[in-house]
C-alpha cells in the first residue's frame, strides 16, 4: 500500500524481491563463505538469501567473501564500514546512500518504507 507519506513493502513484495536477488547472485562467479544481515532489516534477507544459496548465516562477517545484504541502503551509515571490503546487496538504494550496493532492487524516493518486519504506523 502507498500513499504520498509512505509506502508499506508487504512480505509478498519481499519474497519477489528477494528472488530476483538470489537469481543475480547466482548467476555471478563469486563464492562467499558467508552472509551477515546487520539487524535488524538485514536478517530477514540474510536467513532467505543464505538458505537459497546454501551458506551460512553469520553473527559477524568474517573477511572479504562475506556478502553483506540489508533491506536498504538509505543514508548508508549502517553499510559503510563494509564498503570497498564487502560485496554488498539490498533492496532499495537511495540516491543520498554514502554506499552503492553492488547490486540493488529498487530506487527509494522521498517517501517512508514500512517494511513487514516492522511496527506499522497507524
Amino acid at each position: 500500500m502507498t500513499n504520498n507519506k509512505y509506502h508499506h513493502y508487504s512480505w509478498e513484495d519481499f519474497g519477489k524481491d528477494a528472488l530476483i536477488l538470489i537469481d543475480q547472485l547466482k548467476s555471478l562467479e563469486k563464492k562467499f563463505n558467508g552472509v551477515f544481515g546487520p539487524p535488524r532489516g538485514g536478517l530477514p534477507l540474510g536467513v532467505m538469501i543464505s538458505h537459497h544459496l546454501g551458506i551460512p548465516l553469520l553473527a559477524n562477517p568474517i573477511d572479504e567473501h562475506t556478502l553483506i545484504v540489508d533491506d536498504i541502503a538509505d543514508t548508508g551509515k549502517t553499510l559503510e564500514k563494509f564498503k570497498d571490503k564487502n560485496f554488498i546487496v539490498t533492496l532499495f538504494y537511495h540516491e543520498q546512500s554514502i554506499v552503492v550496493p553492488d547490486i540493488w532492487i529498487k530506487e527509494k524516493k522521498d517517501i517512508w518504507i514500512t517494511f513487514p518486519w516492522e511496527k506499522l504506523s497507524k
